[in-house]
């Protein structure tokens, strides 16, 4: 069966909207359909990269030491790689158990540091905020989060996956983001927003000072925590009590009843910042920078040292520097429009687009960039970067949206940093919303109504345009392959109704991707005719900076 993403020759095209990807069942089970769903939607290209056909004595005994912390701390998650290998060869790649759990664990060898230079140990850059009682609009848990790097970055395939265990929690999350699977939320009312700056102290140090060993690696202990965790204050419990082998287990959580916090460093010191620390009041939010003042000294200072920006965070050198301008962003949202915040806010937080360098050129723009610390640049969370961005309003129970953007759902925006601006193939500039119900059925069937309902809104829109209006044959085009979407998405639905097992799950899955797609697109055309709102003027509030000038 050919890939469901498009390929030109041998080159795998990044989607224009991202594949999700439904797993039930036992460990080994939802290992089998993770892996076995990867070969069918993105080709066995990905998969096959990570064969190794020879391991080293050292090697195996790396792997060894990692299957001891897994055992320890996360010990259902070894009968899901070894149902991930079997997934793949069932598919037709040869992976062997001992492939996945390398490439799950970075294939390291400990104790000597990483190999990599300092930019590759870091996180990509990325935004999340939470939101919840007097900041929202009806007192929900509203949540944001977006994954800033190029959607093809070391050609790993992106996806957001629907985990339904015998045991645990149902949940969902968008692998790799933020090198994990931010932003990610369980039918218990628990999200994780965004990574944070957990793990930014060690990988900022000299290589002779890091702690780092083996342990849980960040996507696993993620993957267990959401499956776990039953609140926030859970799940701060399970990530302190695993181990972790680079850091990055930590990051801001939040919950339904509005407990939260973001774990900036696990130990050495442990620092936990908490709302209200920094006067936020019912919302907590961070970038790629620490705010604790005993980390004042990390992430290598430059030479006159950081120097703490209020409600930004400290700022020095290299990632620093963005992450301040969006923390300041994300402060004067969430404080200036206290009480707005529902999930048409949060999405315009992510279209409100950043400015253009204030340069004559780009190329003098990042020449001058770090030597001014970003003087001149005006990044804000929408950027050109943007490989995912994810809007949650979690439930403690069987309603909680998730909405995901492939890609940035601004038209038009900025590049984040020097080198950060990446251009997707077809984009949609939309969300798609999945419903995280009770059963891969009752997912589909949400993603079906939603997909009903986006198409007859943009036709509506769309029939009072002539044949001879400009937009019309494009439109309509787009329009018609959201038709095809949904099609498609009804033959998959019957046929998983007529099986069991696995090869119903399989077929929930593709009606899901079927659905999404079509929601996708039918808002893409919706929106080229009634522009979405993208500042807070457009949800009739008080304009950007009203504050500035009182």
């Amino acid at each position: 069966m050919a890939p469901e993403i498009p390929y030109v020759g041998e080159v795998p095209i990044v989607p224009n909207v991202r594949p999700v990807l439904v797993v039930a069942g036992s460990d080994f089970d939802m290992g089998y359909l993770h892996y076995h769903q990867i070969v069918q939607v993105f080709g066995p290209f990905f998969l096959r990269r990570i064969i190794q056909e020879e391991y080293s004595e050292e090697q195996r005994e790396a792997l060894k030491a990692y299957q001891w912390h897994l055992r320890r701390y996360t010990p259902e998650l070894i009968d899901y790689i070894k149902g991930m290998a079997a997934g793949a060869r069932d598919a037709g790649v040869p992976l062997s158990y001992n492939d996945v759990l390398a490439d799950l664990t970075g294939n390291r060898i400990f104790p000597e540091a990483p190999e990599g230079s300092e930019e590759e140990a870091l996180e990509s850059d990325c935004s999340g905020f939470a939101a919840w009682g007097s900041a929202t609009k009806d007192g929900s848990l509203v949540c944001g989060g977006s994954g800033d790097h190029d959607l093809l970055k070391n050609y790993r395939p992106e996806y957001t996956i629907i985990h339904f265990p015998e045991t645990g929690n149902n949940f969902i999350c968008s692998p790799p983001t933020g090198g994990a699977c931010h932003p990610g939320m369980n039918n218990r009312g628990v999200a994780f927003v965004h990574h944070g700056c957990t793990g930014y102290l060690g990988a900022e140090s000299e290589p002779e000072d890091r702690e780092w060993g083996y342990g849980v690696p960040k996507l696993l202990g993620y993957l267990h925590t959401l499956r776990w965790a039953d609140s926030a204050k859970g799940a701060m419990e399970v990530m302190l009590s695993m181990s972790n082998d680079i850091g990055g287990l930590g990051g801001i959580w939040a919950d339904v009843n509005g407990y939260a916090f973001d774990i900036e460093n696990r130990e050495n010191p442990r620092c936990i910042r908490r709302p209200g620390d920094h006067a936020e009041v019912d919302f907590i939010y961070s970038t790629n920078n620490l705010f604790s003042e005993e980390l004042s000294h990390a992430q290598r200072p430059p030479p006159e040292g950081n120097v703490f920006v209020p409600h930004a965070g400290w700022l020095g050198t290299g990632k620093t520097v963005s992450a301040v301008a969006r923390n300041l962003q994300l402060w004067n949202m969430l404080h200036h429009y206290h009480g707005e915040v529902d999930v048409e806010f949060a999405k315009m937080m992510f279209r409100f687009p950043g400015e253009q360098p204030s340069y004559p050129t780009l190329e003098e723009a990042e020449e001058a960039y770090y030597p001014t610390k970003g003087a001149g640049w005006h990044q804000k969370i929408s950027t050109l970067e943007n490989a995912m961005v994810g809007v949650l309003k979690p439930d403690n129970g069987d309603d909680g949206d998730y909405y995901v953007s492939h890609g940035s759902p601004a038209r038009f925006t900025s590049p984040l940093v020097p080198g950060g601006h990446y251009y997707r193939v077809a984009p949609t500039y939309s969300f798609f919303k999945l419903k995280l119900a009770s059963s891969p059925r009752k997912v589909t069937e949400a993603a079906r109504r939603q997909a009903q309902l986006d198409q007859y809104y943009a036709n509506v829109e769309l029939r009072q345009l002539d044949y001879w209006d400009p937009p019309y044959v494009r439109l309509d085009k787009i329009f018609d392959e959201a038709a095809v979407e949904w099609q498609k998405g009804e033959f998959y639905k019957t046929h998983a109704l007529e099986t069991a097992g696995n090869e119903s799950v399989f077929h929930w899955g593709r009606a899901i991707r079927a659905y999404t797609r079509c929601q996708a697109l039918a808002s893409q055309v919706y929106n080229a005719l009634v522009p979405p709102p993208d500042s807070p003027e457009d949800l009739g509030l008080n304009p950007w900076m009203y504050w500035s000038k009182e």
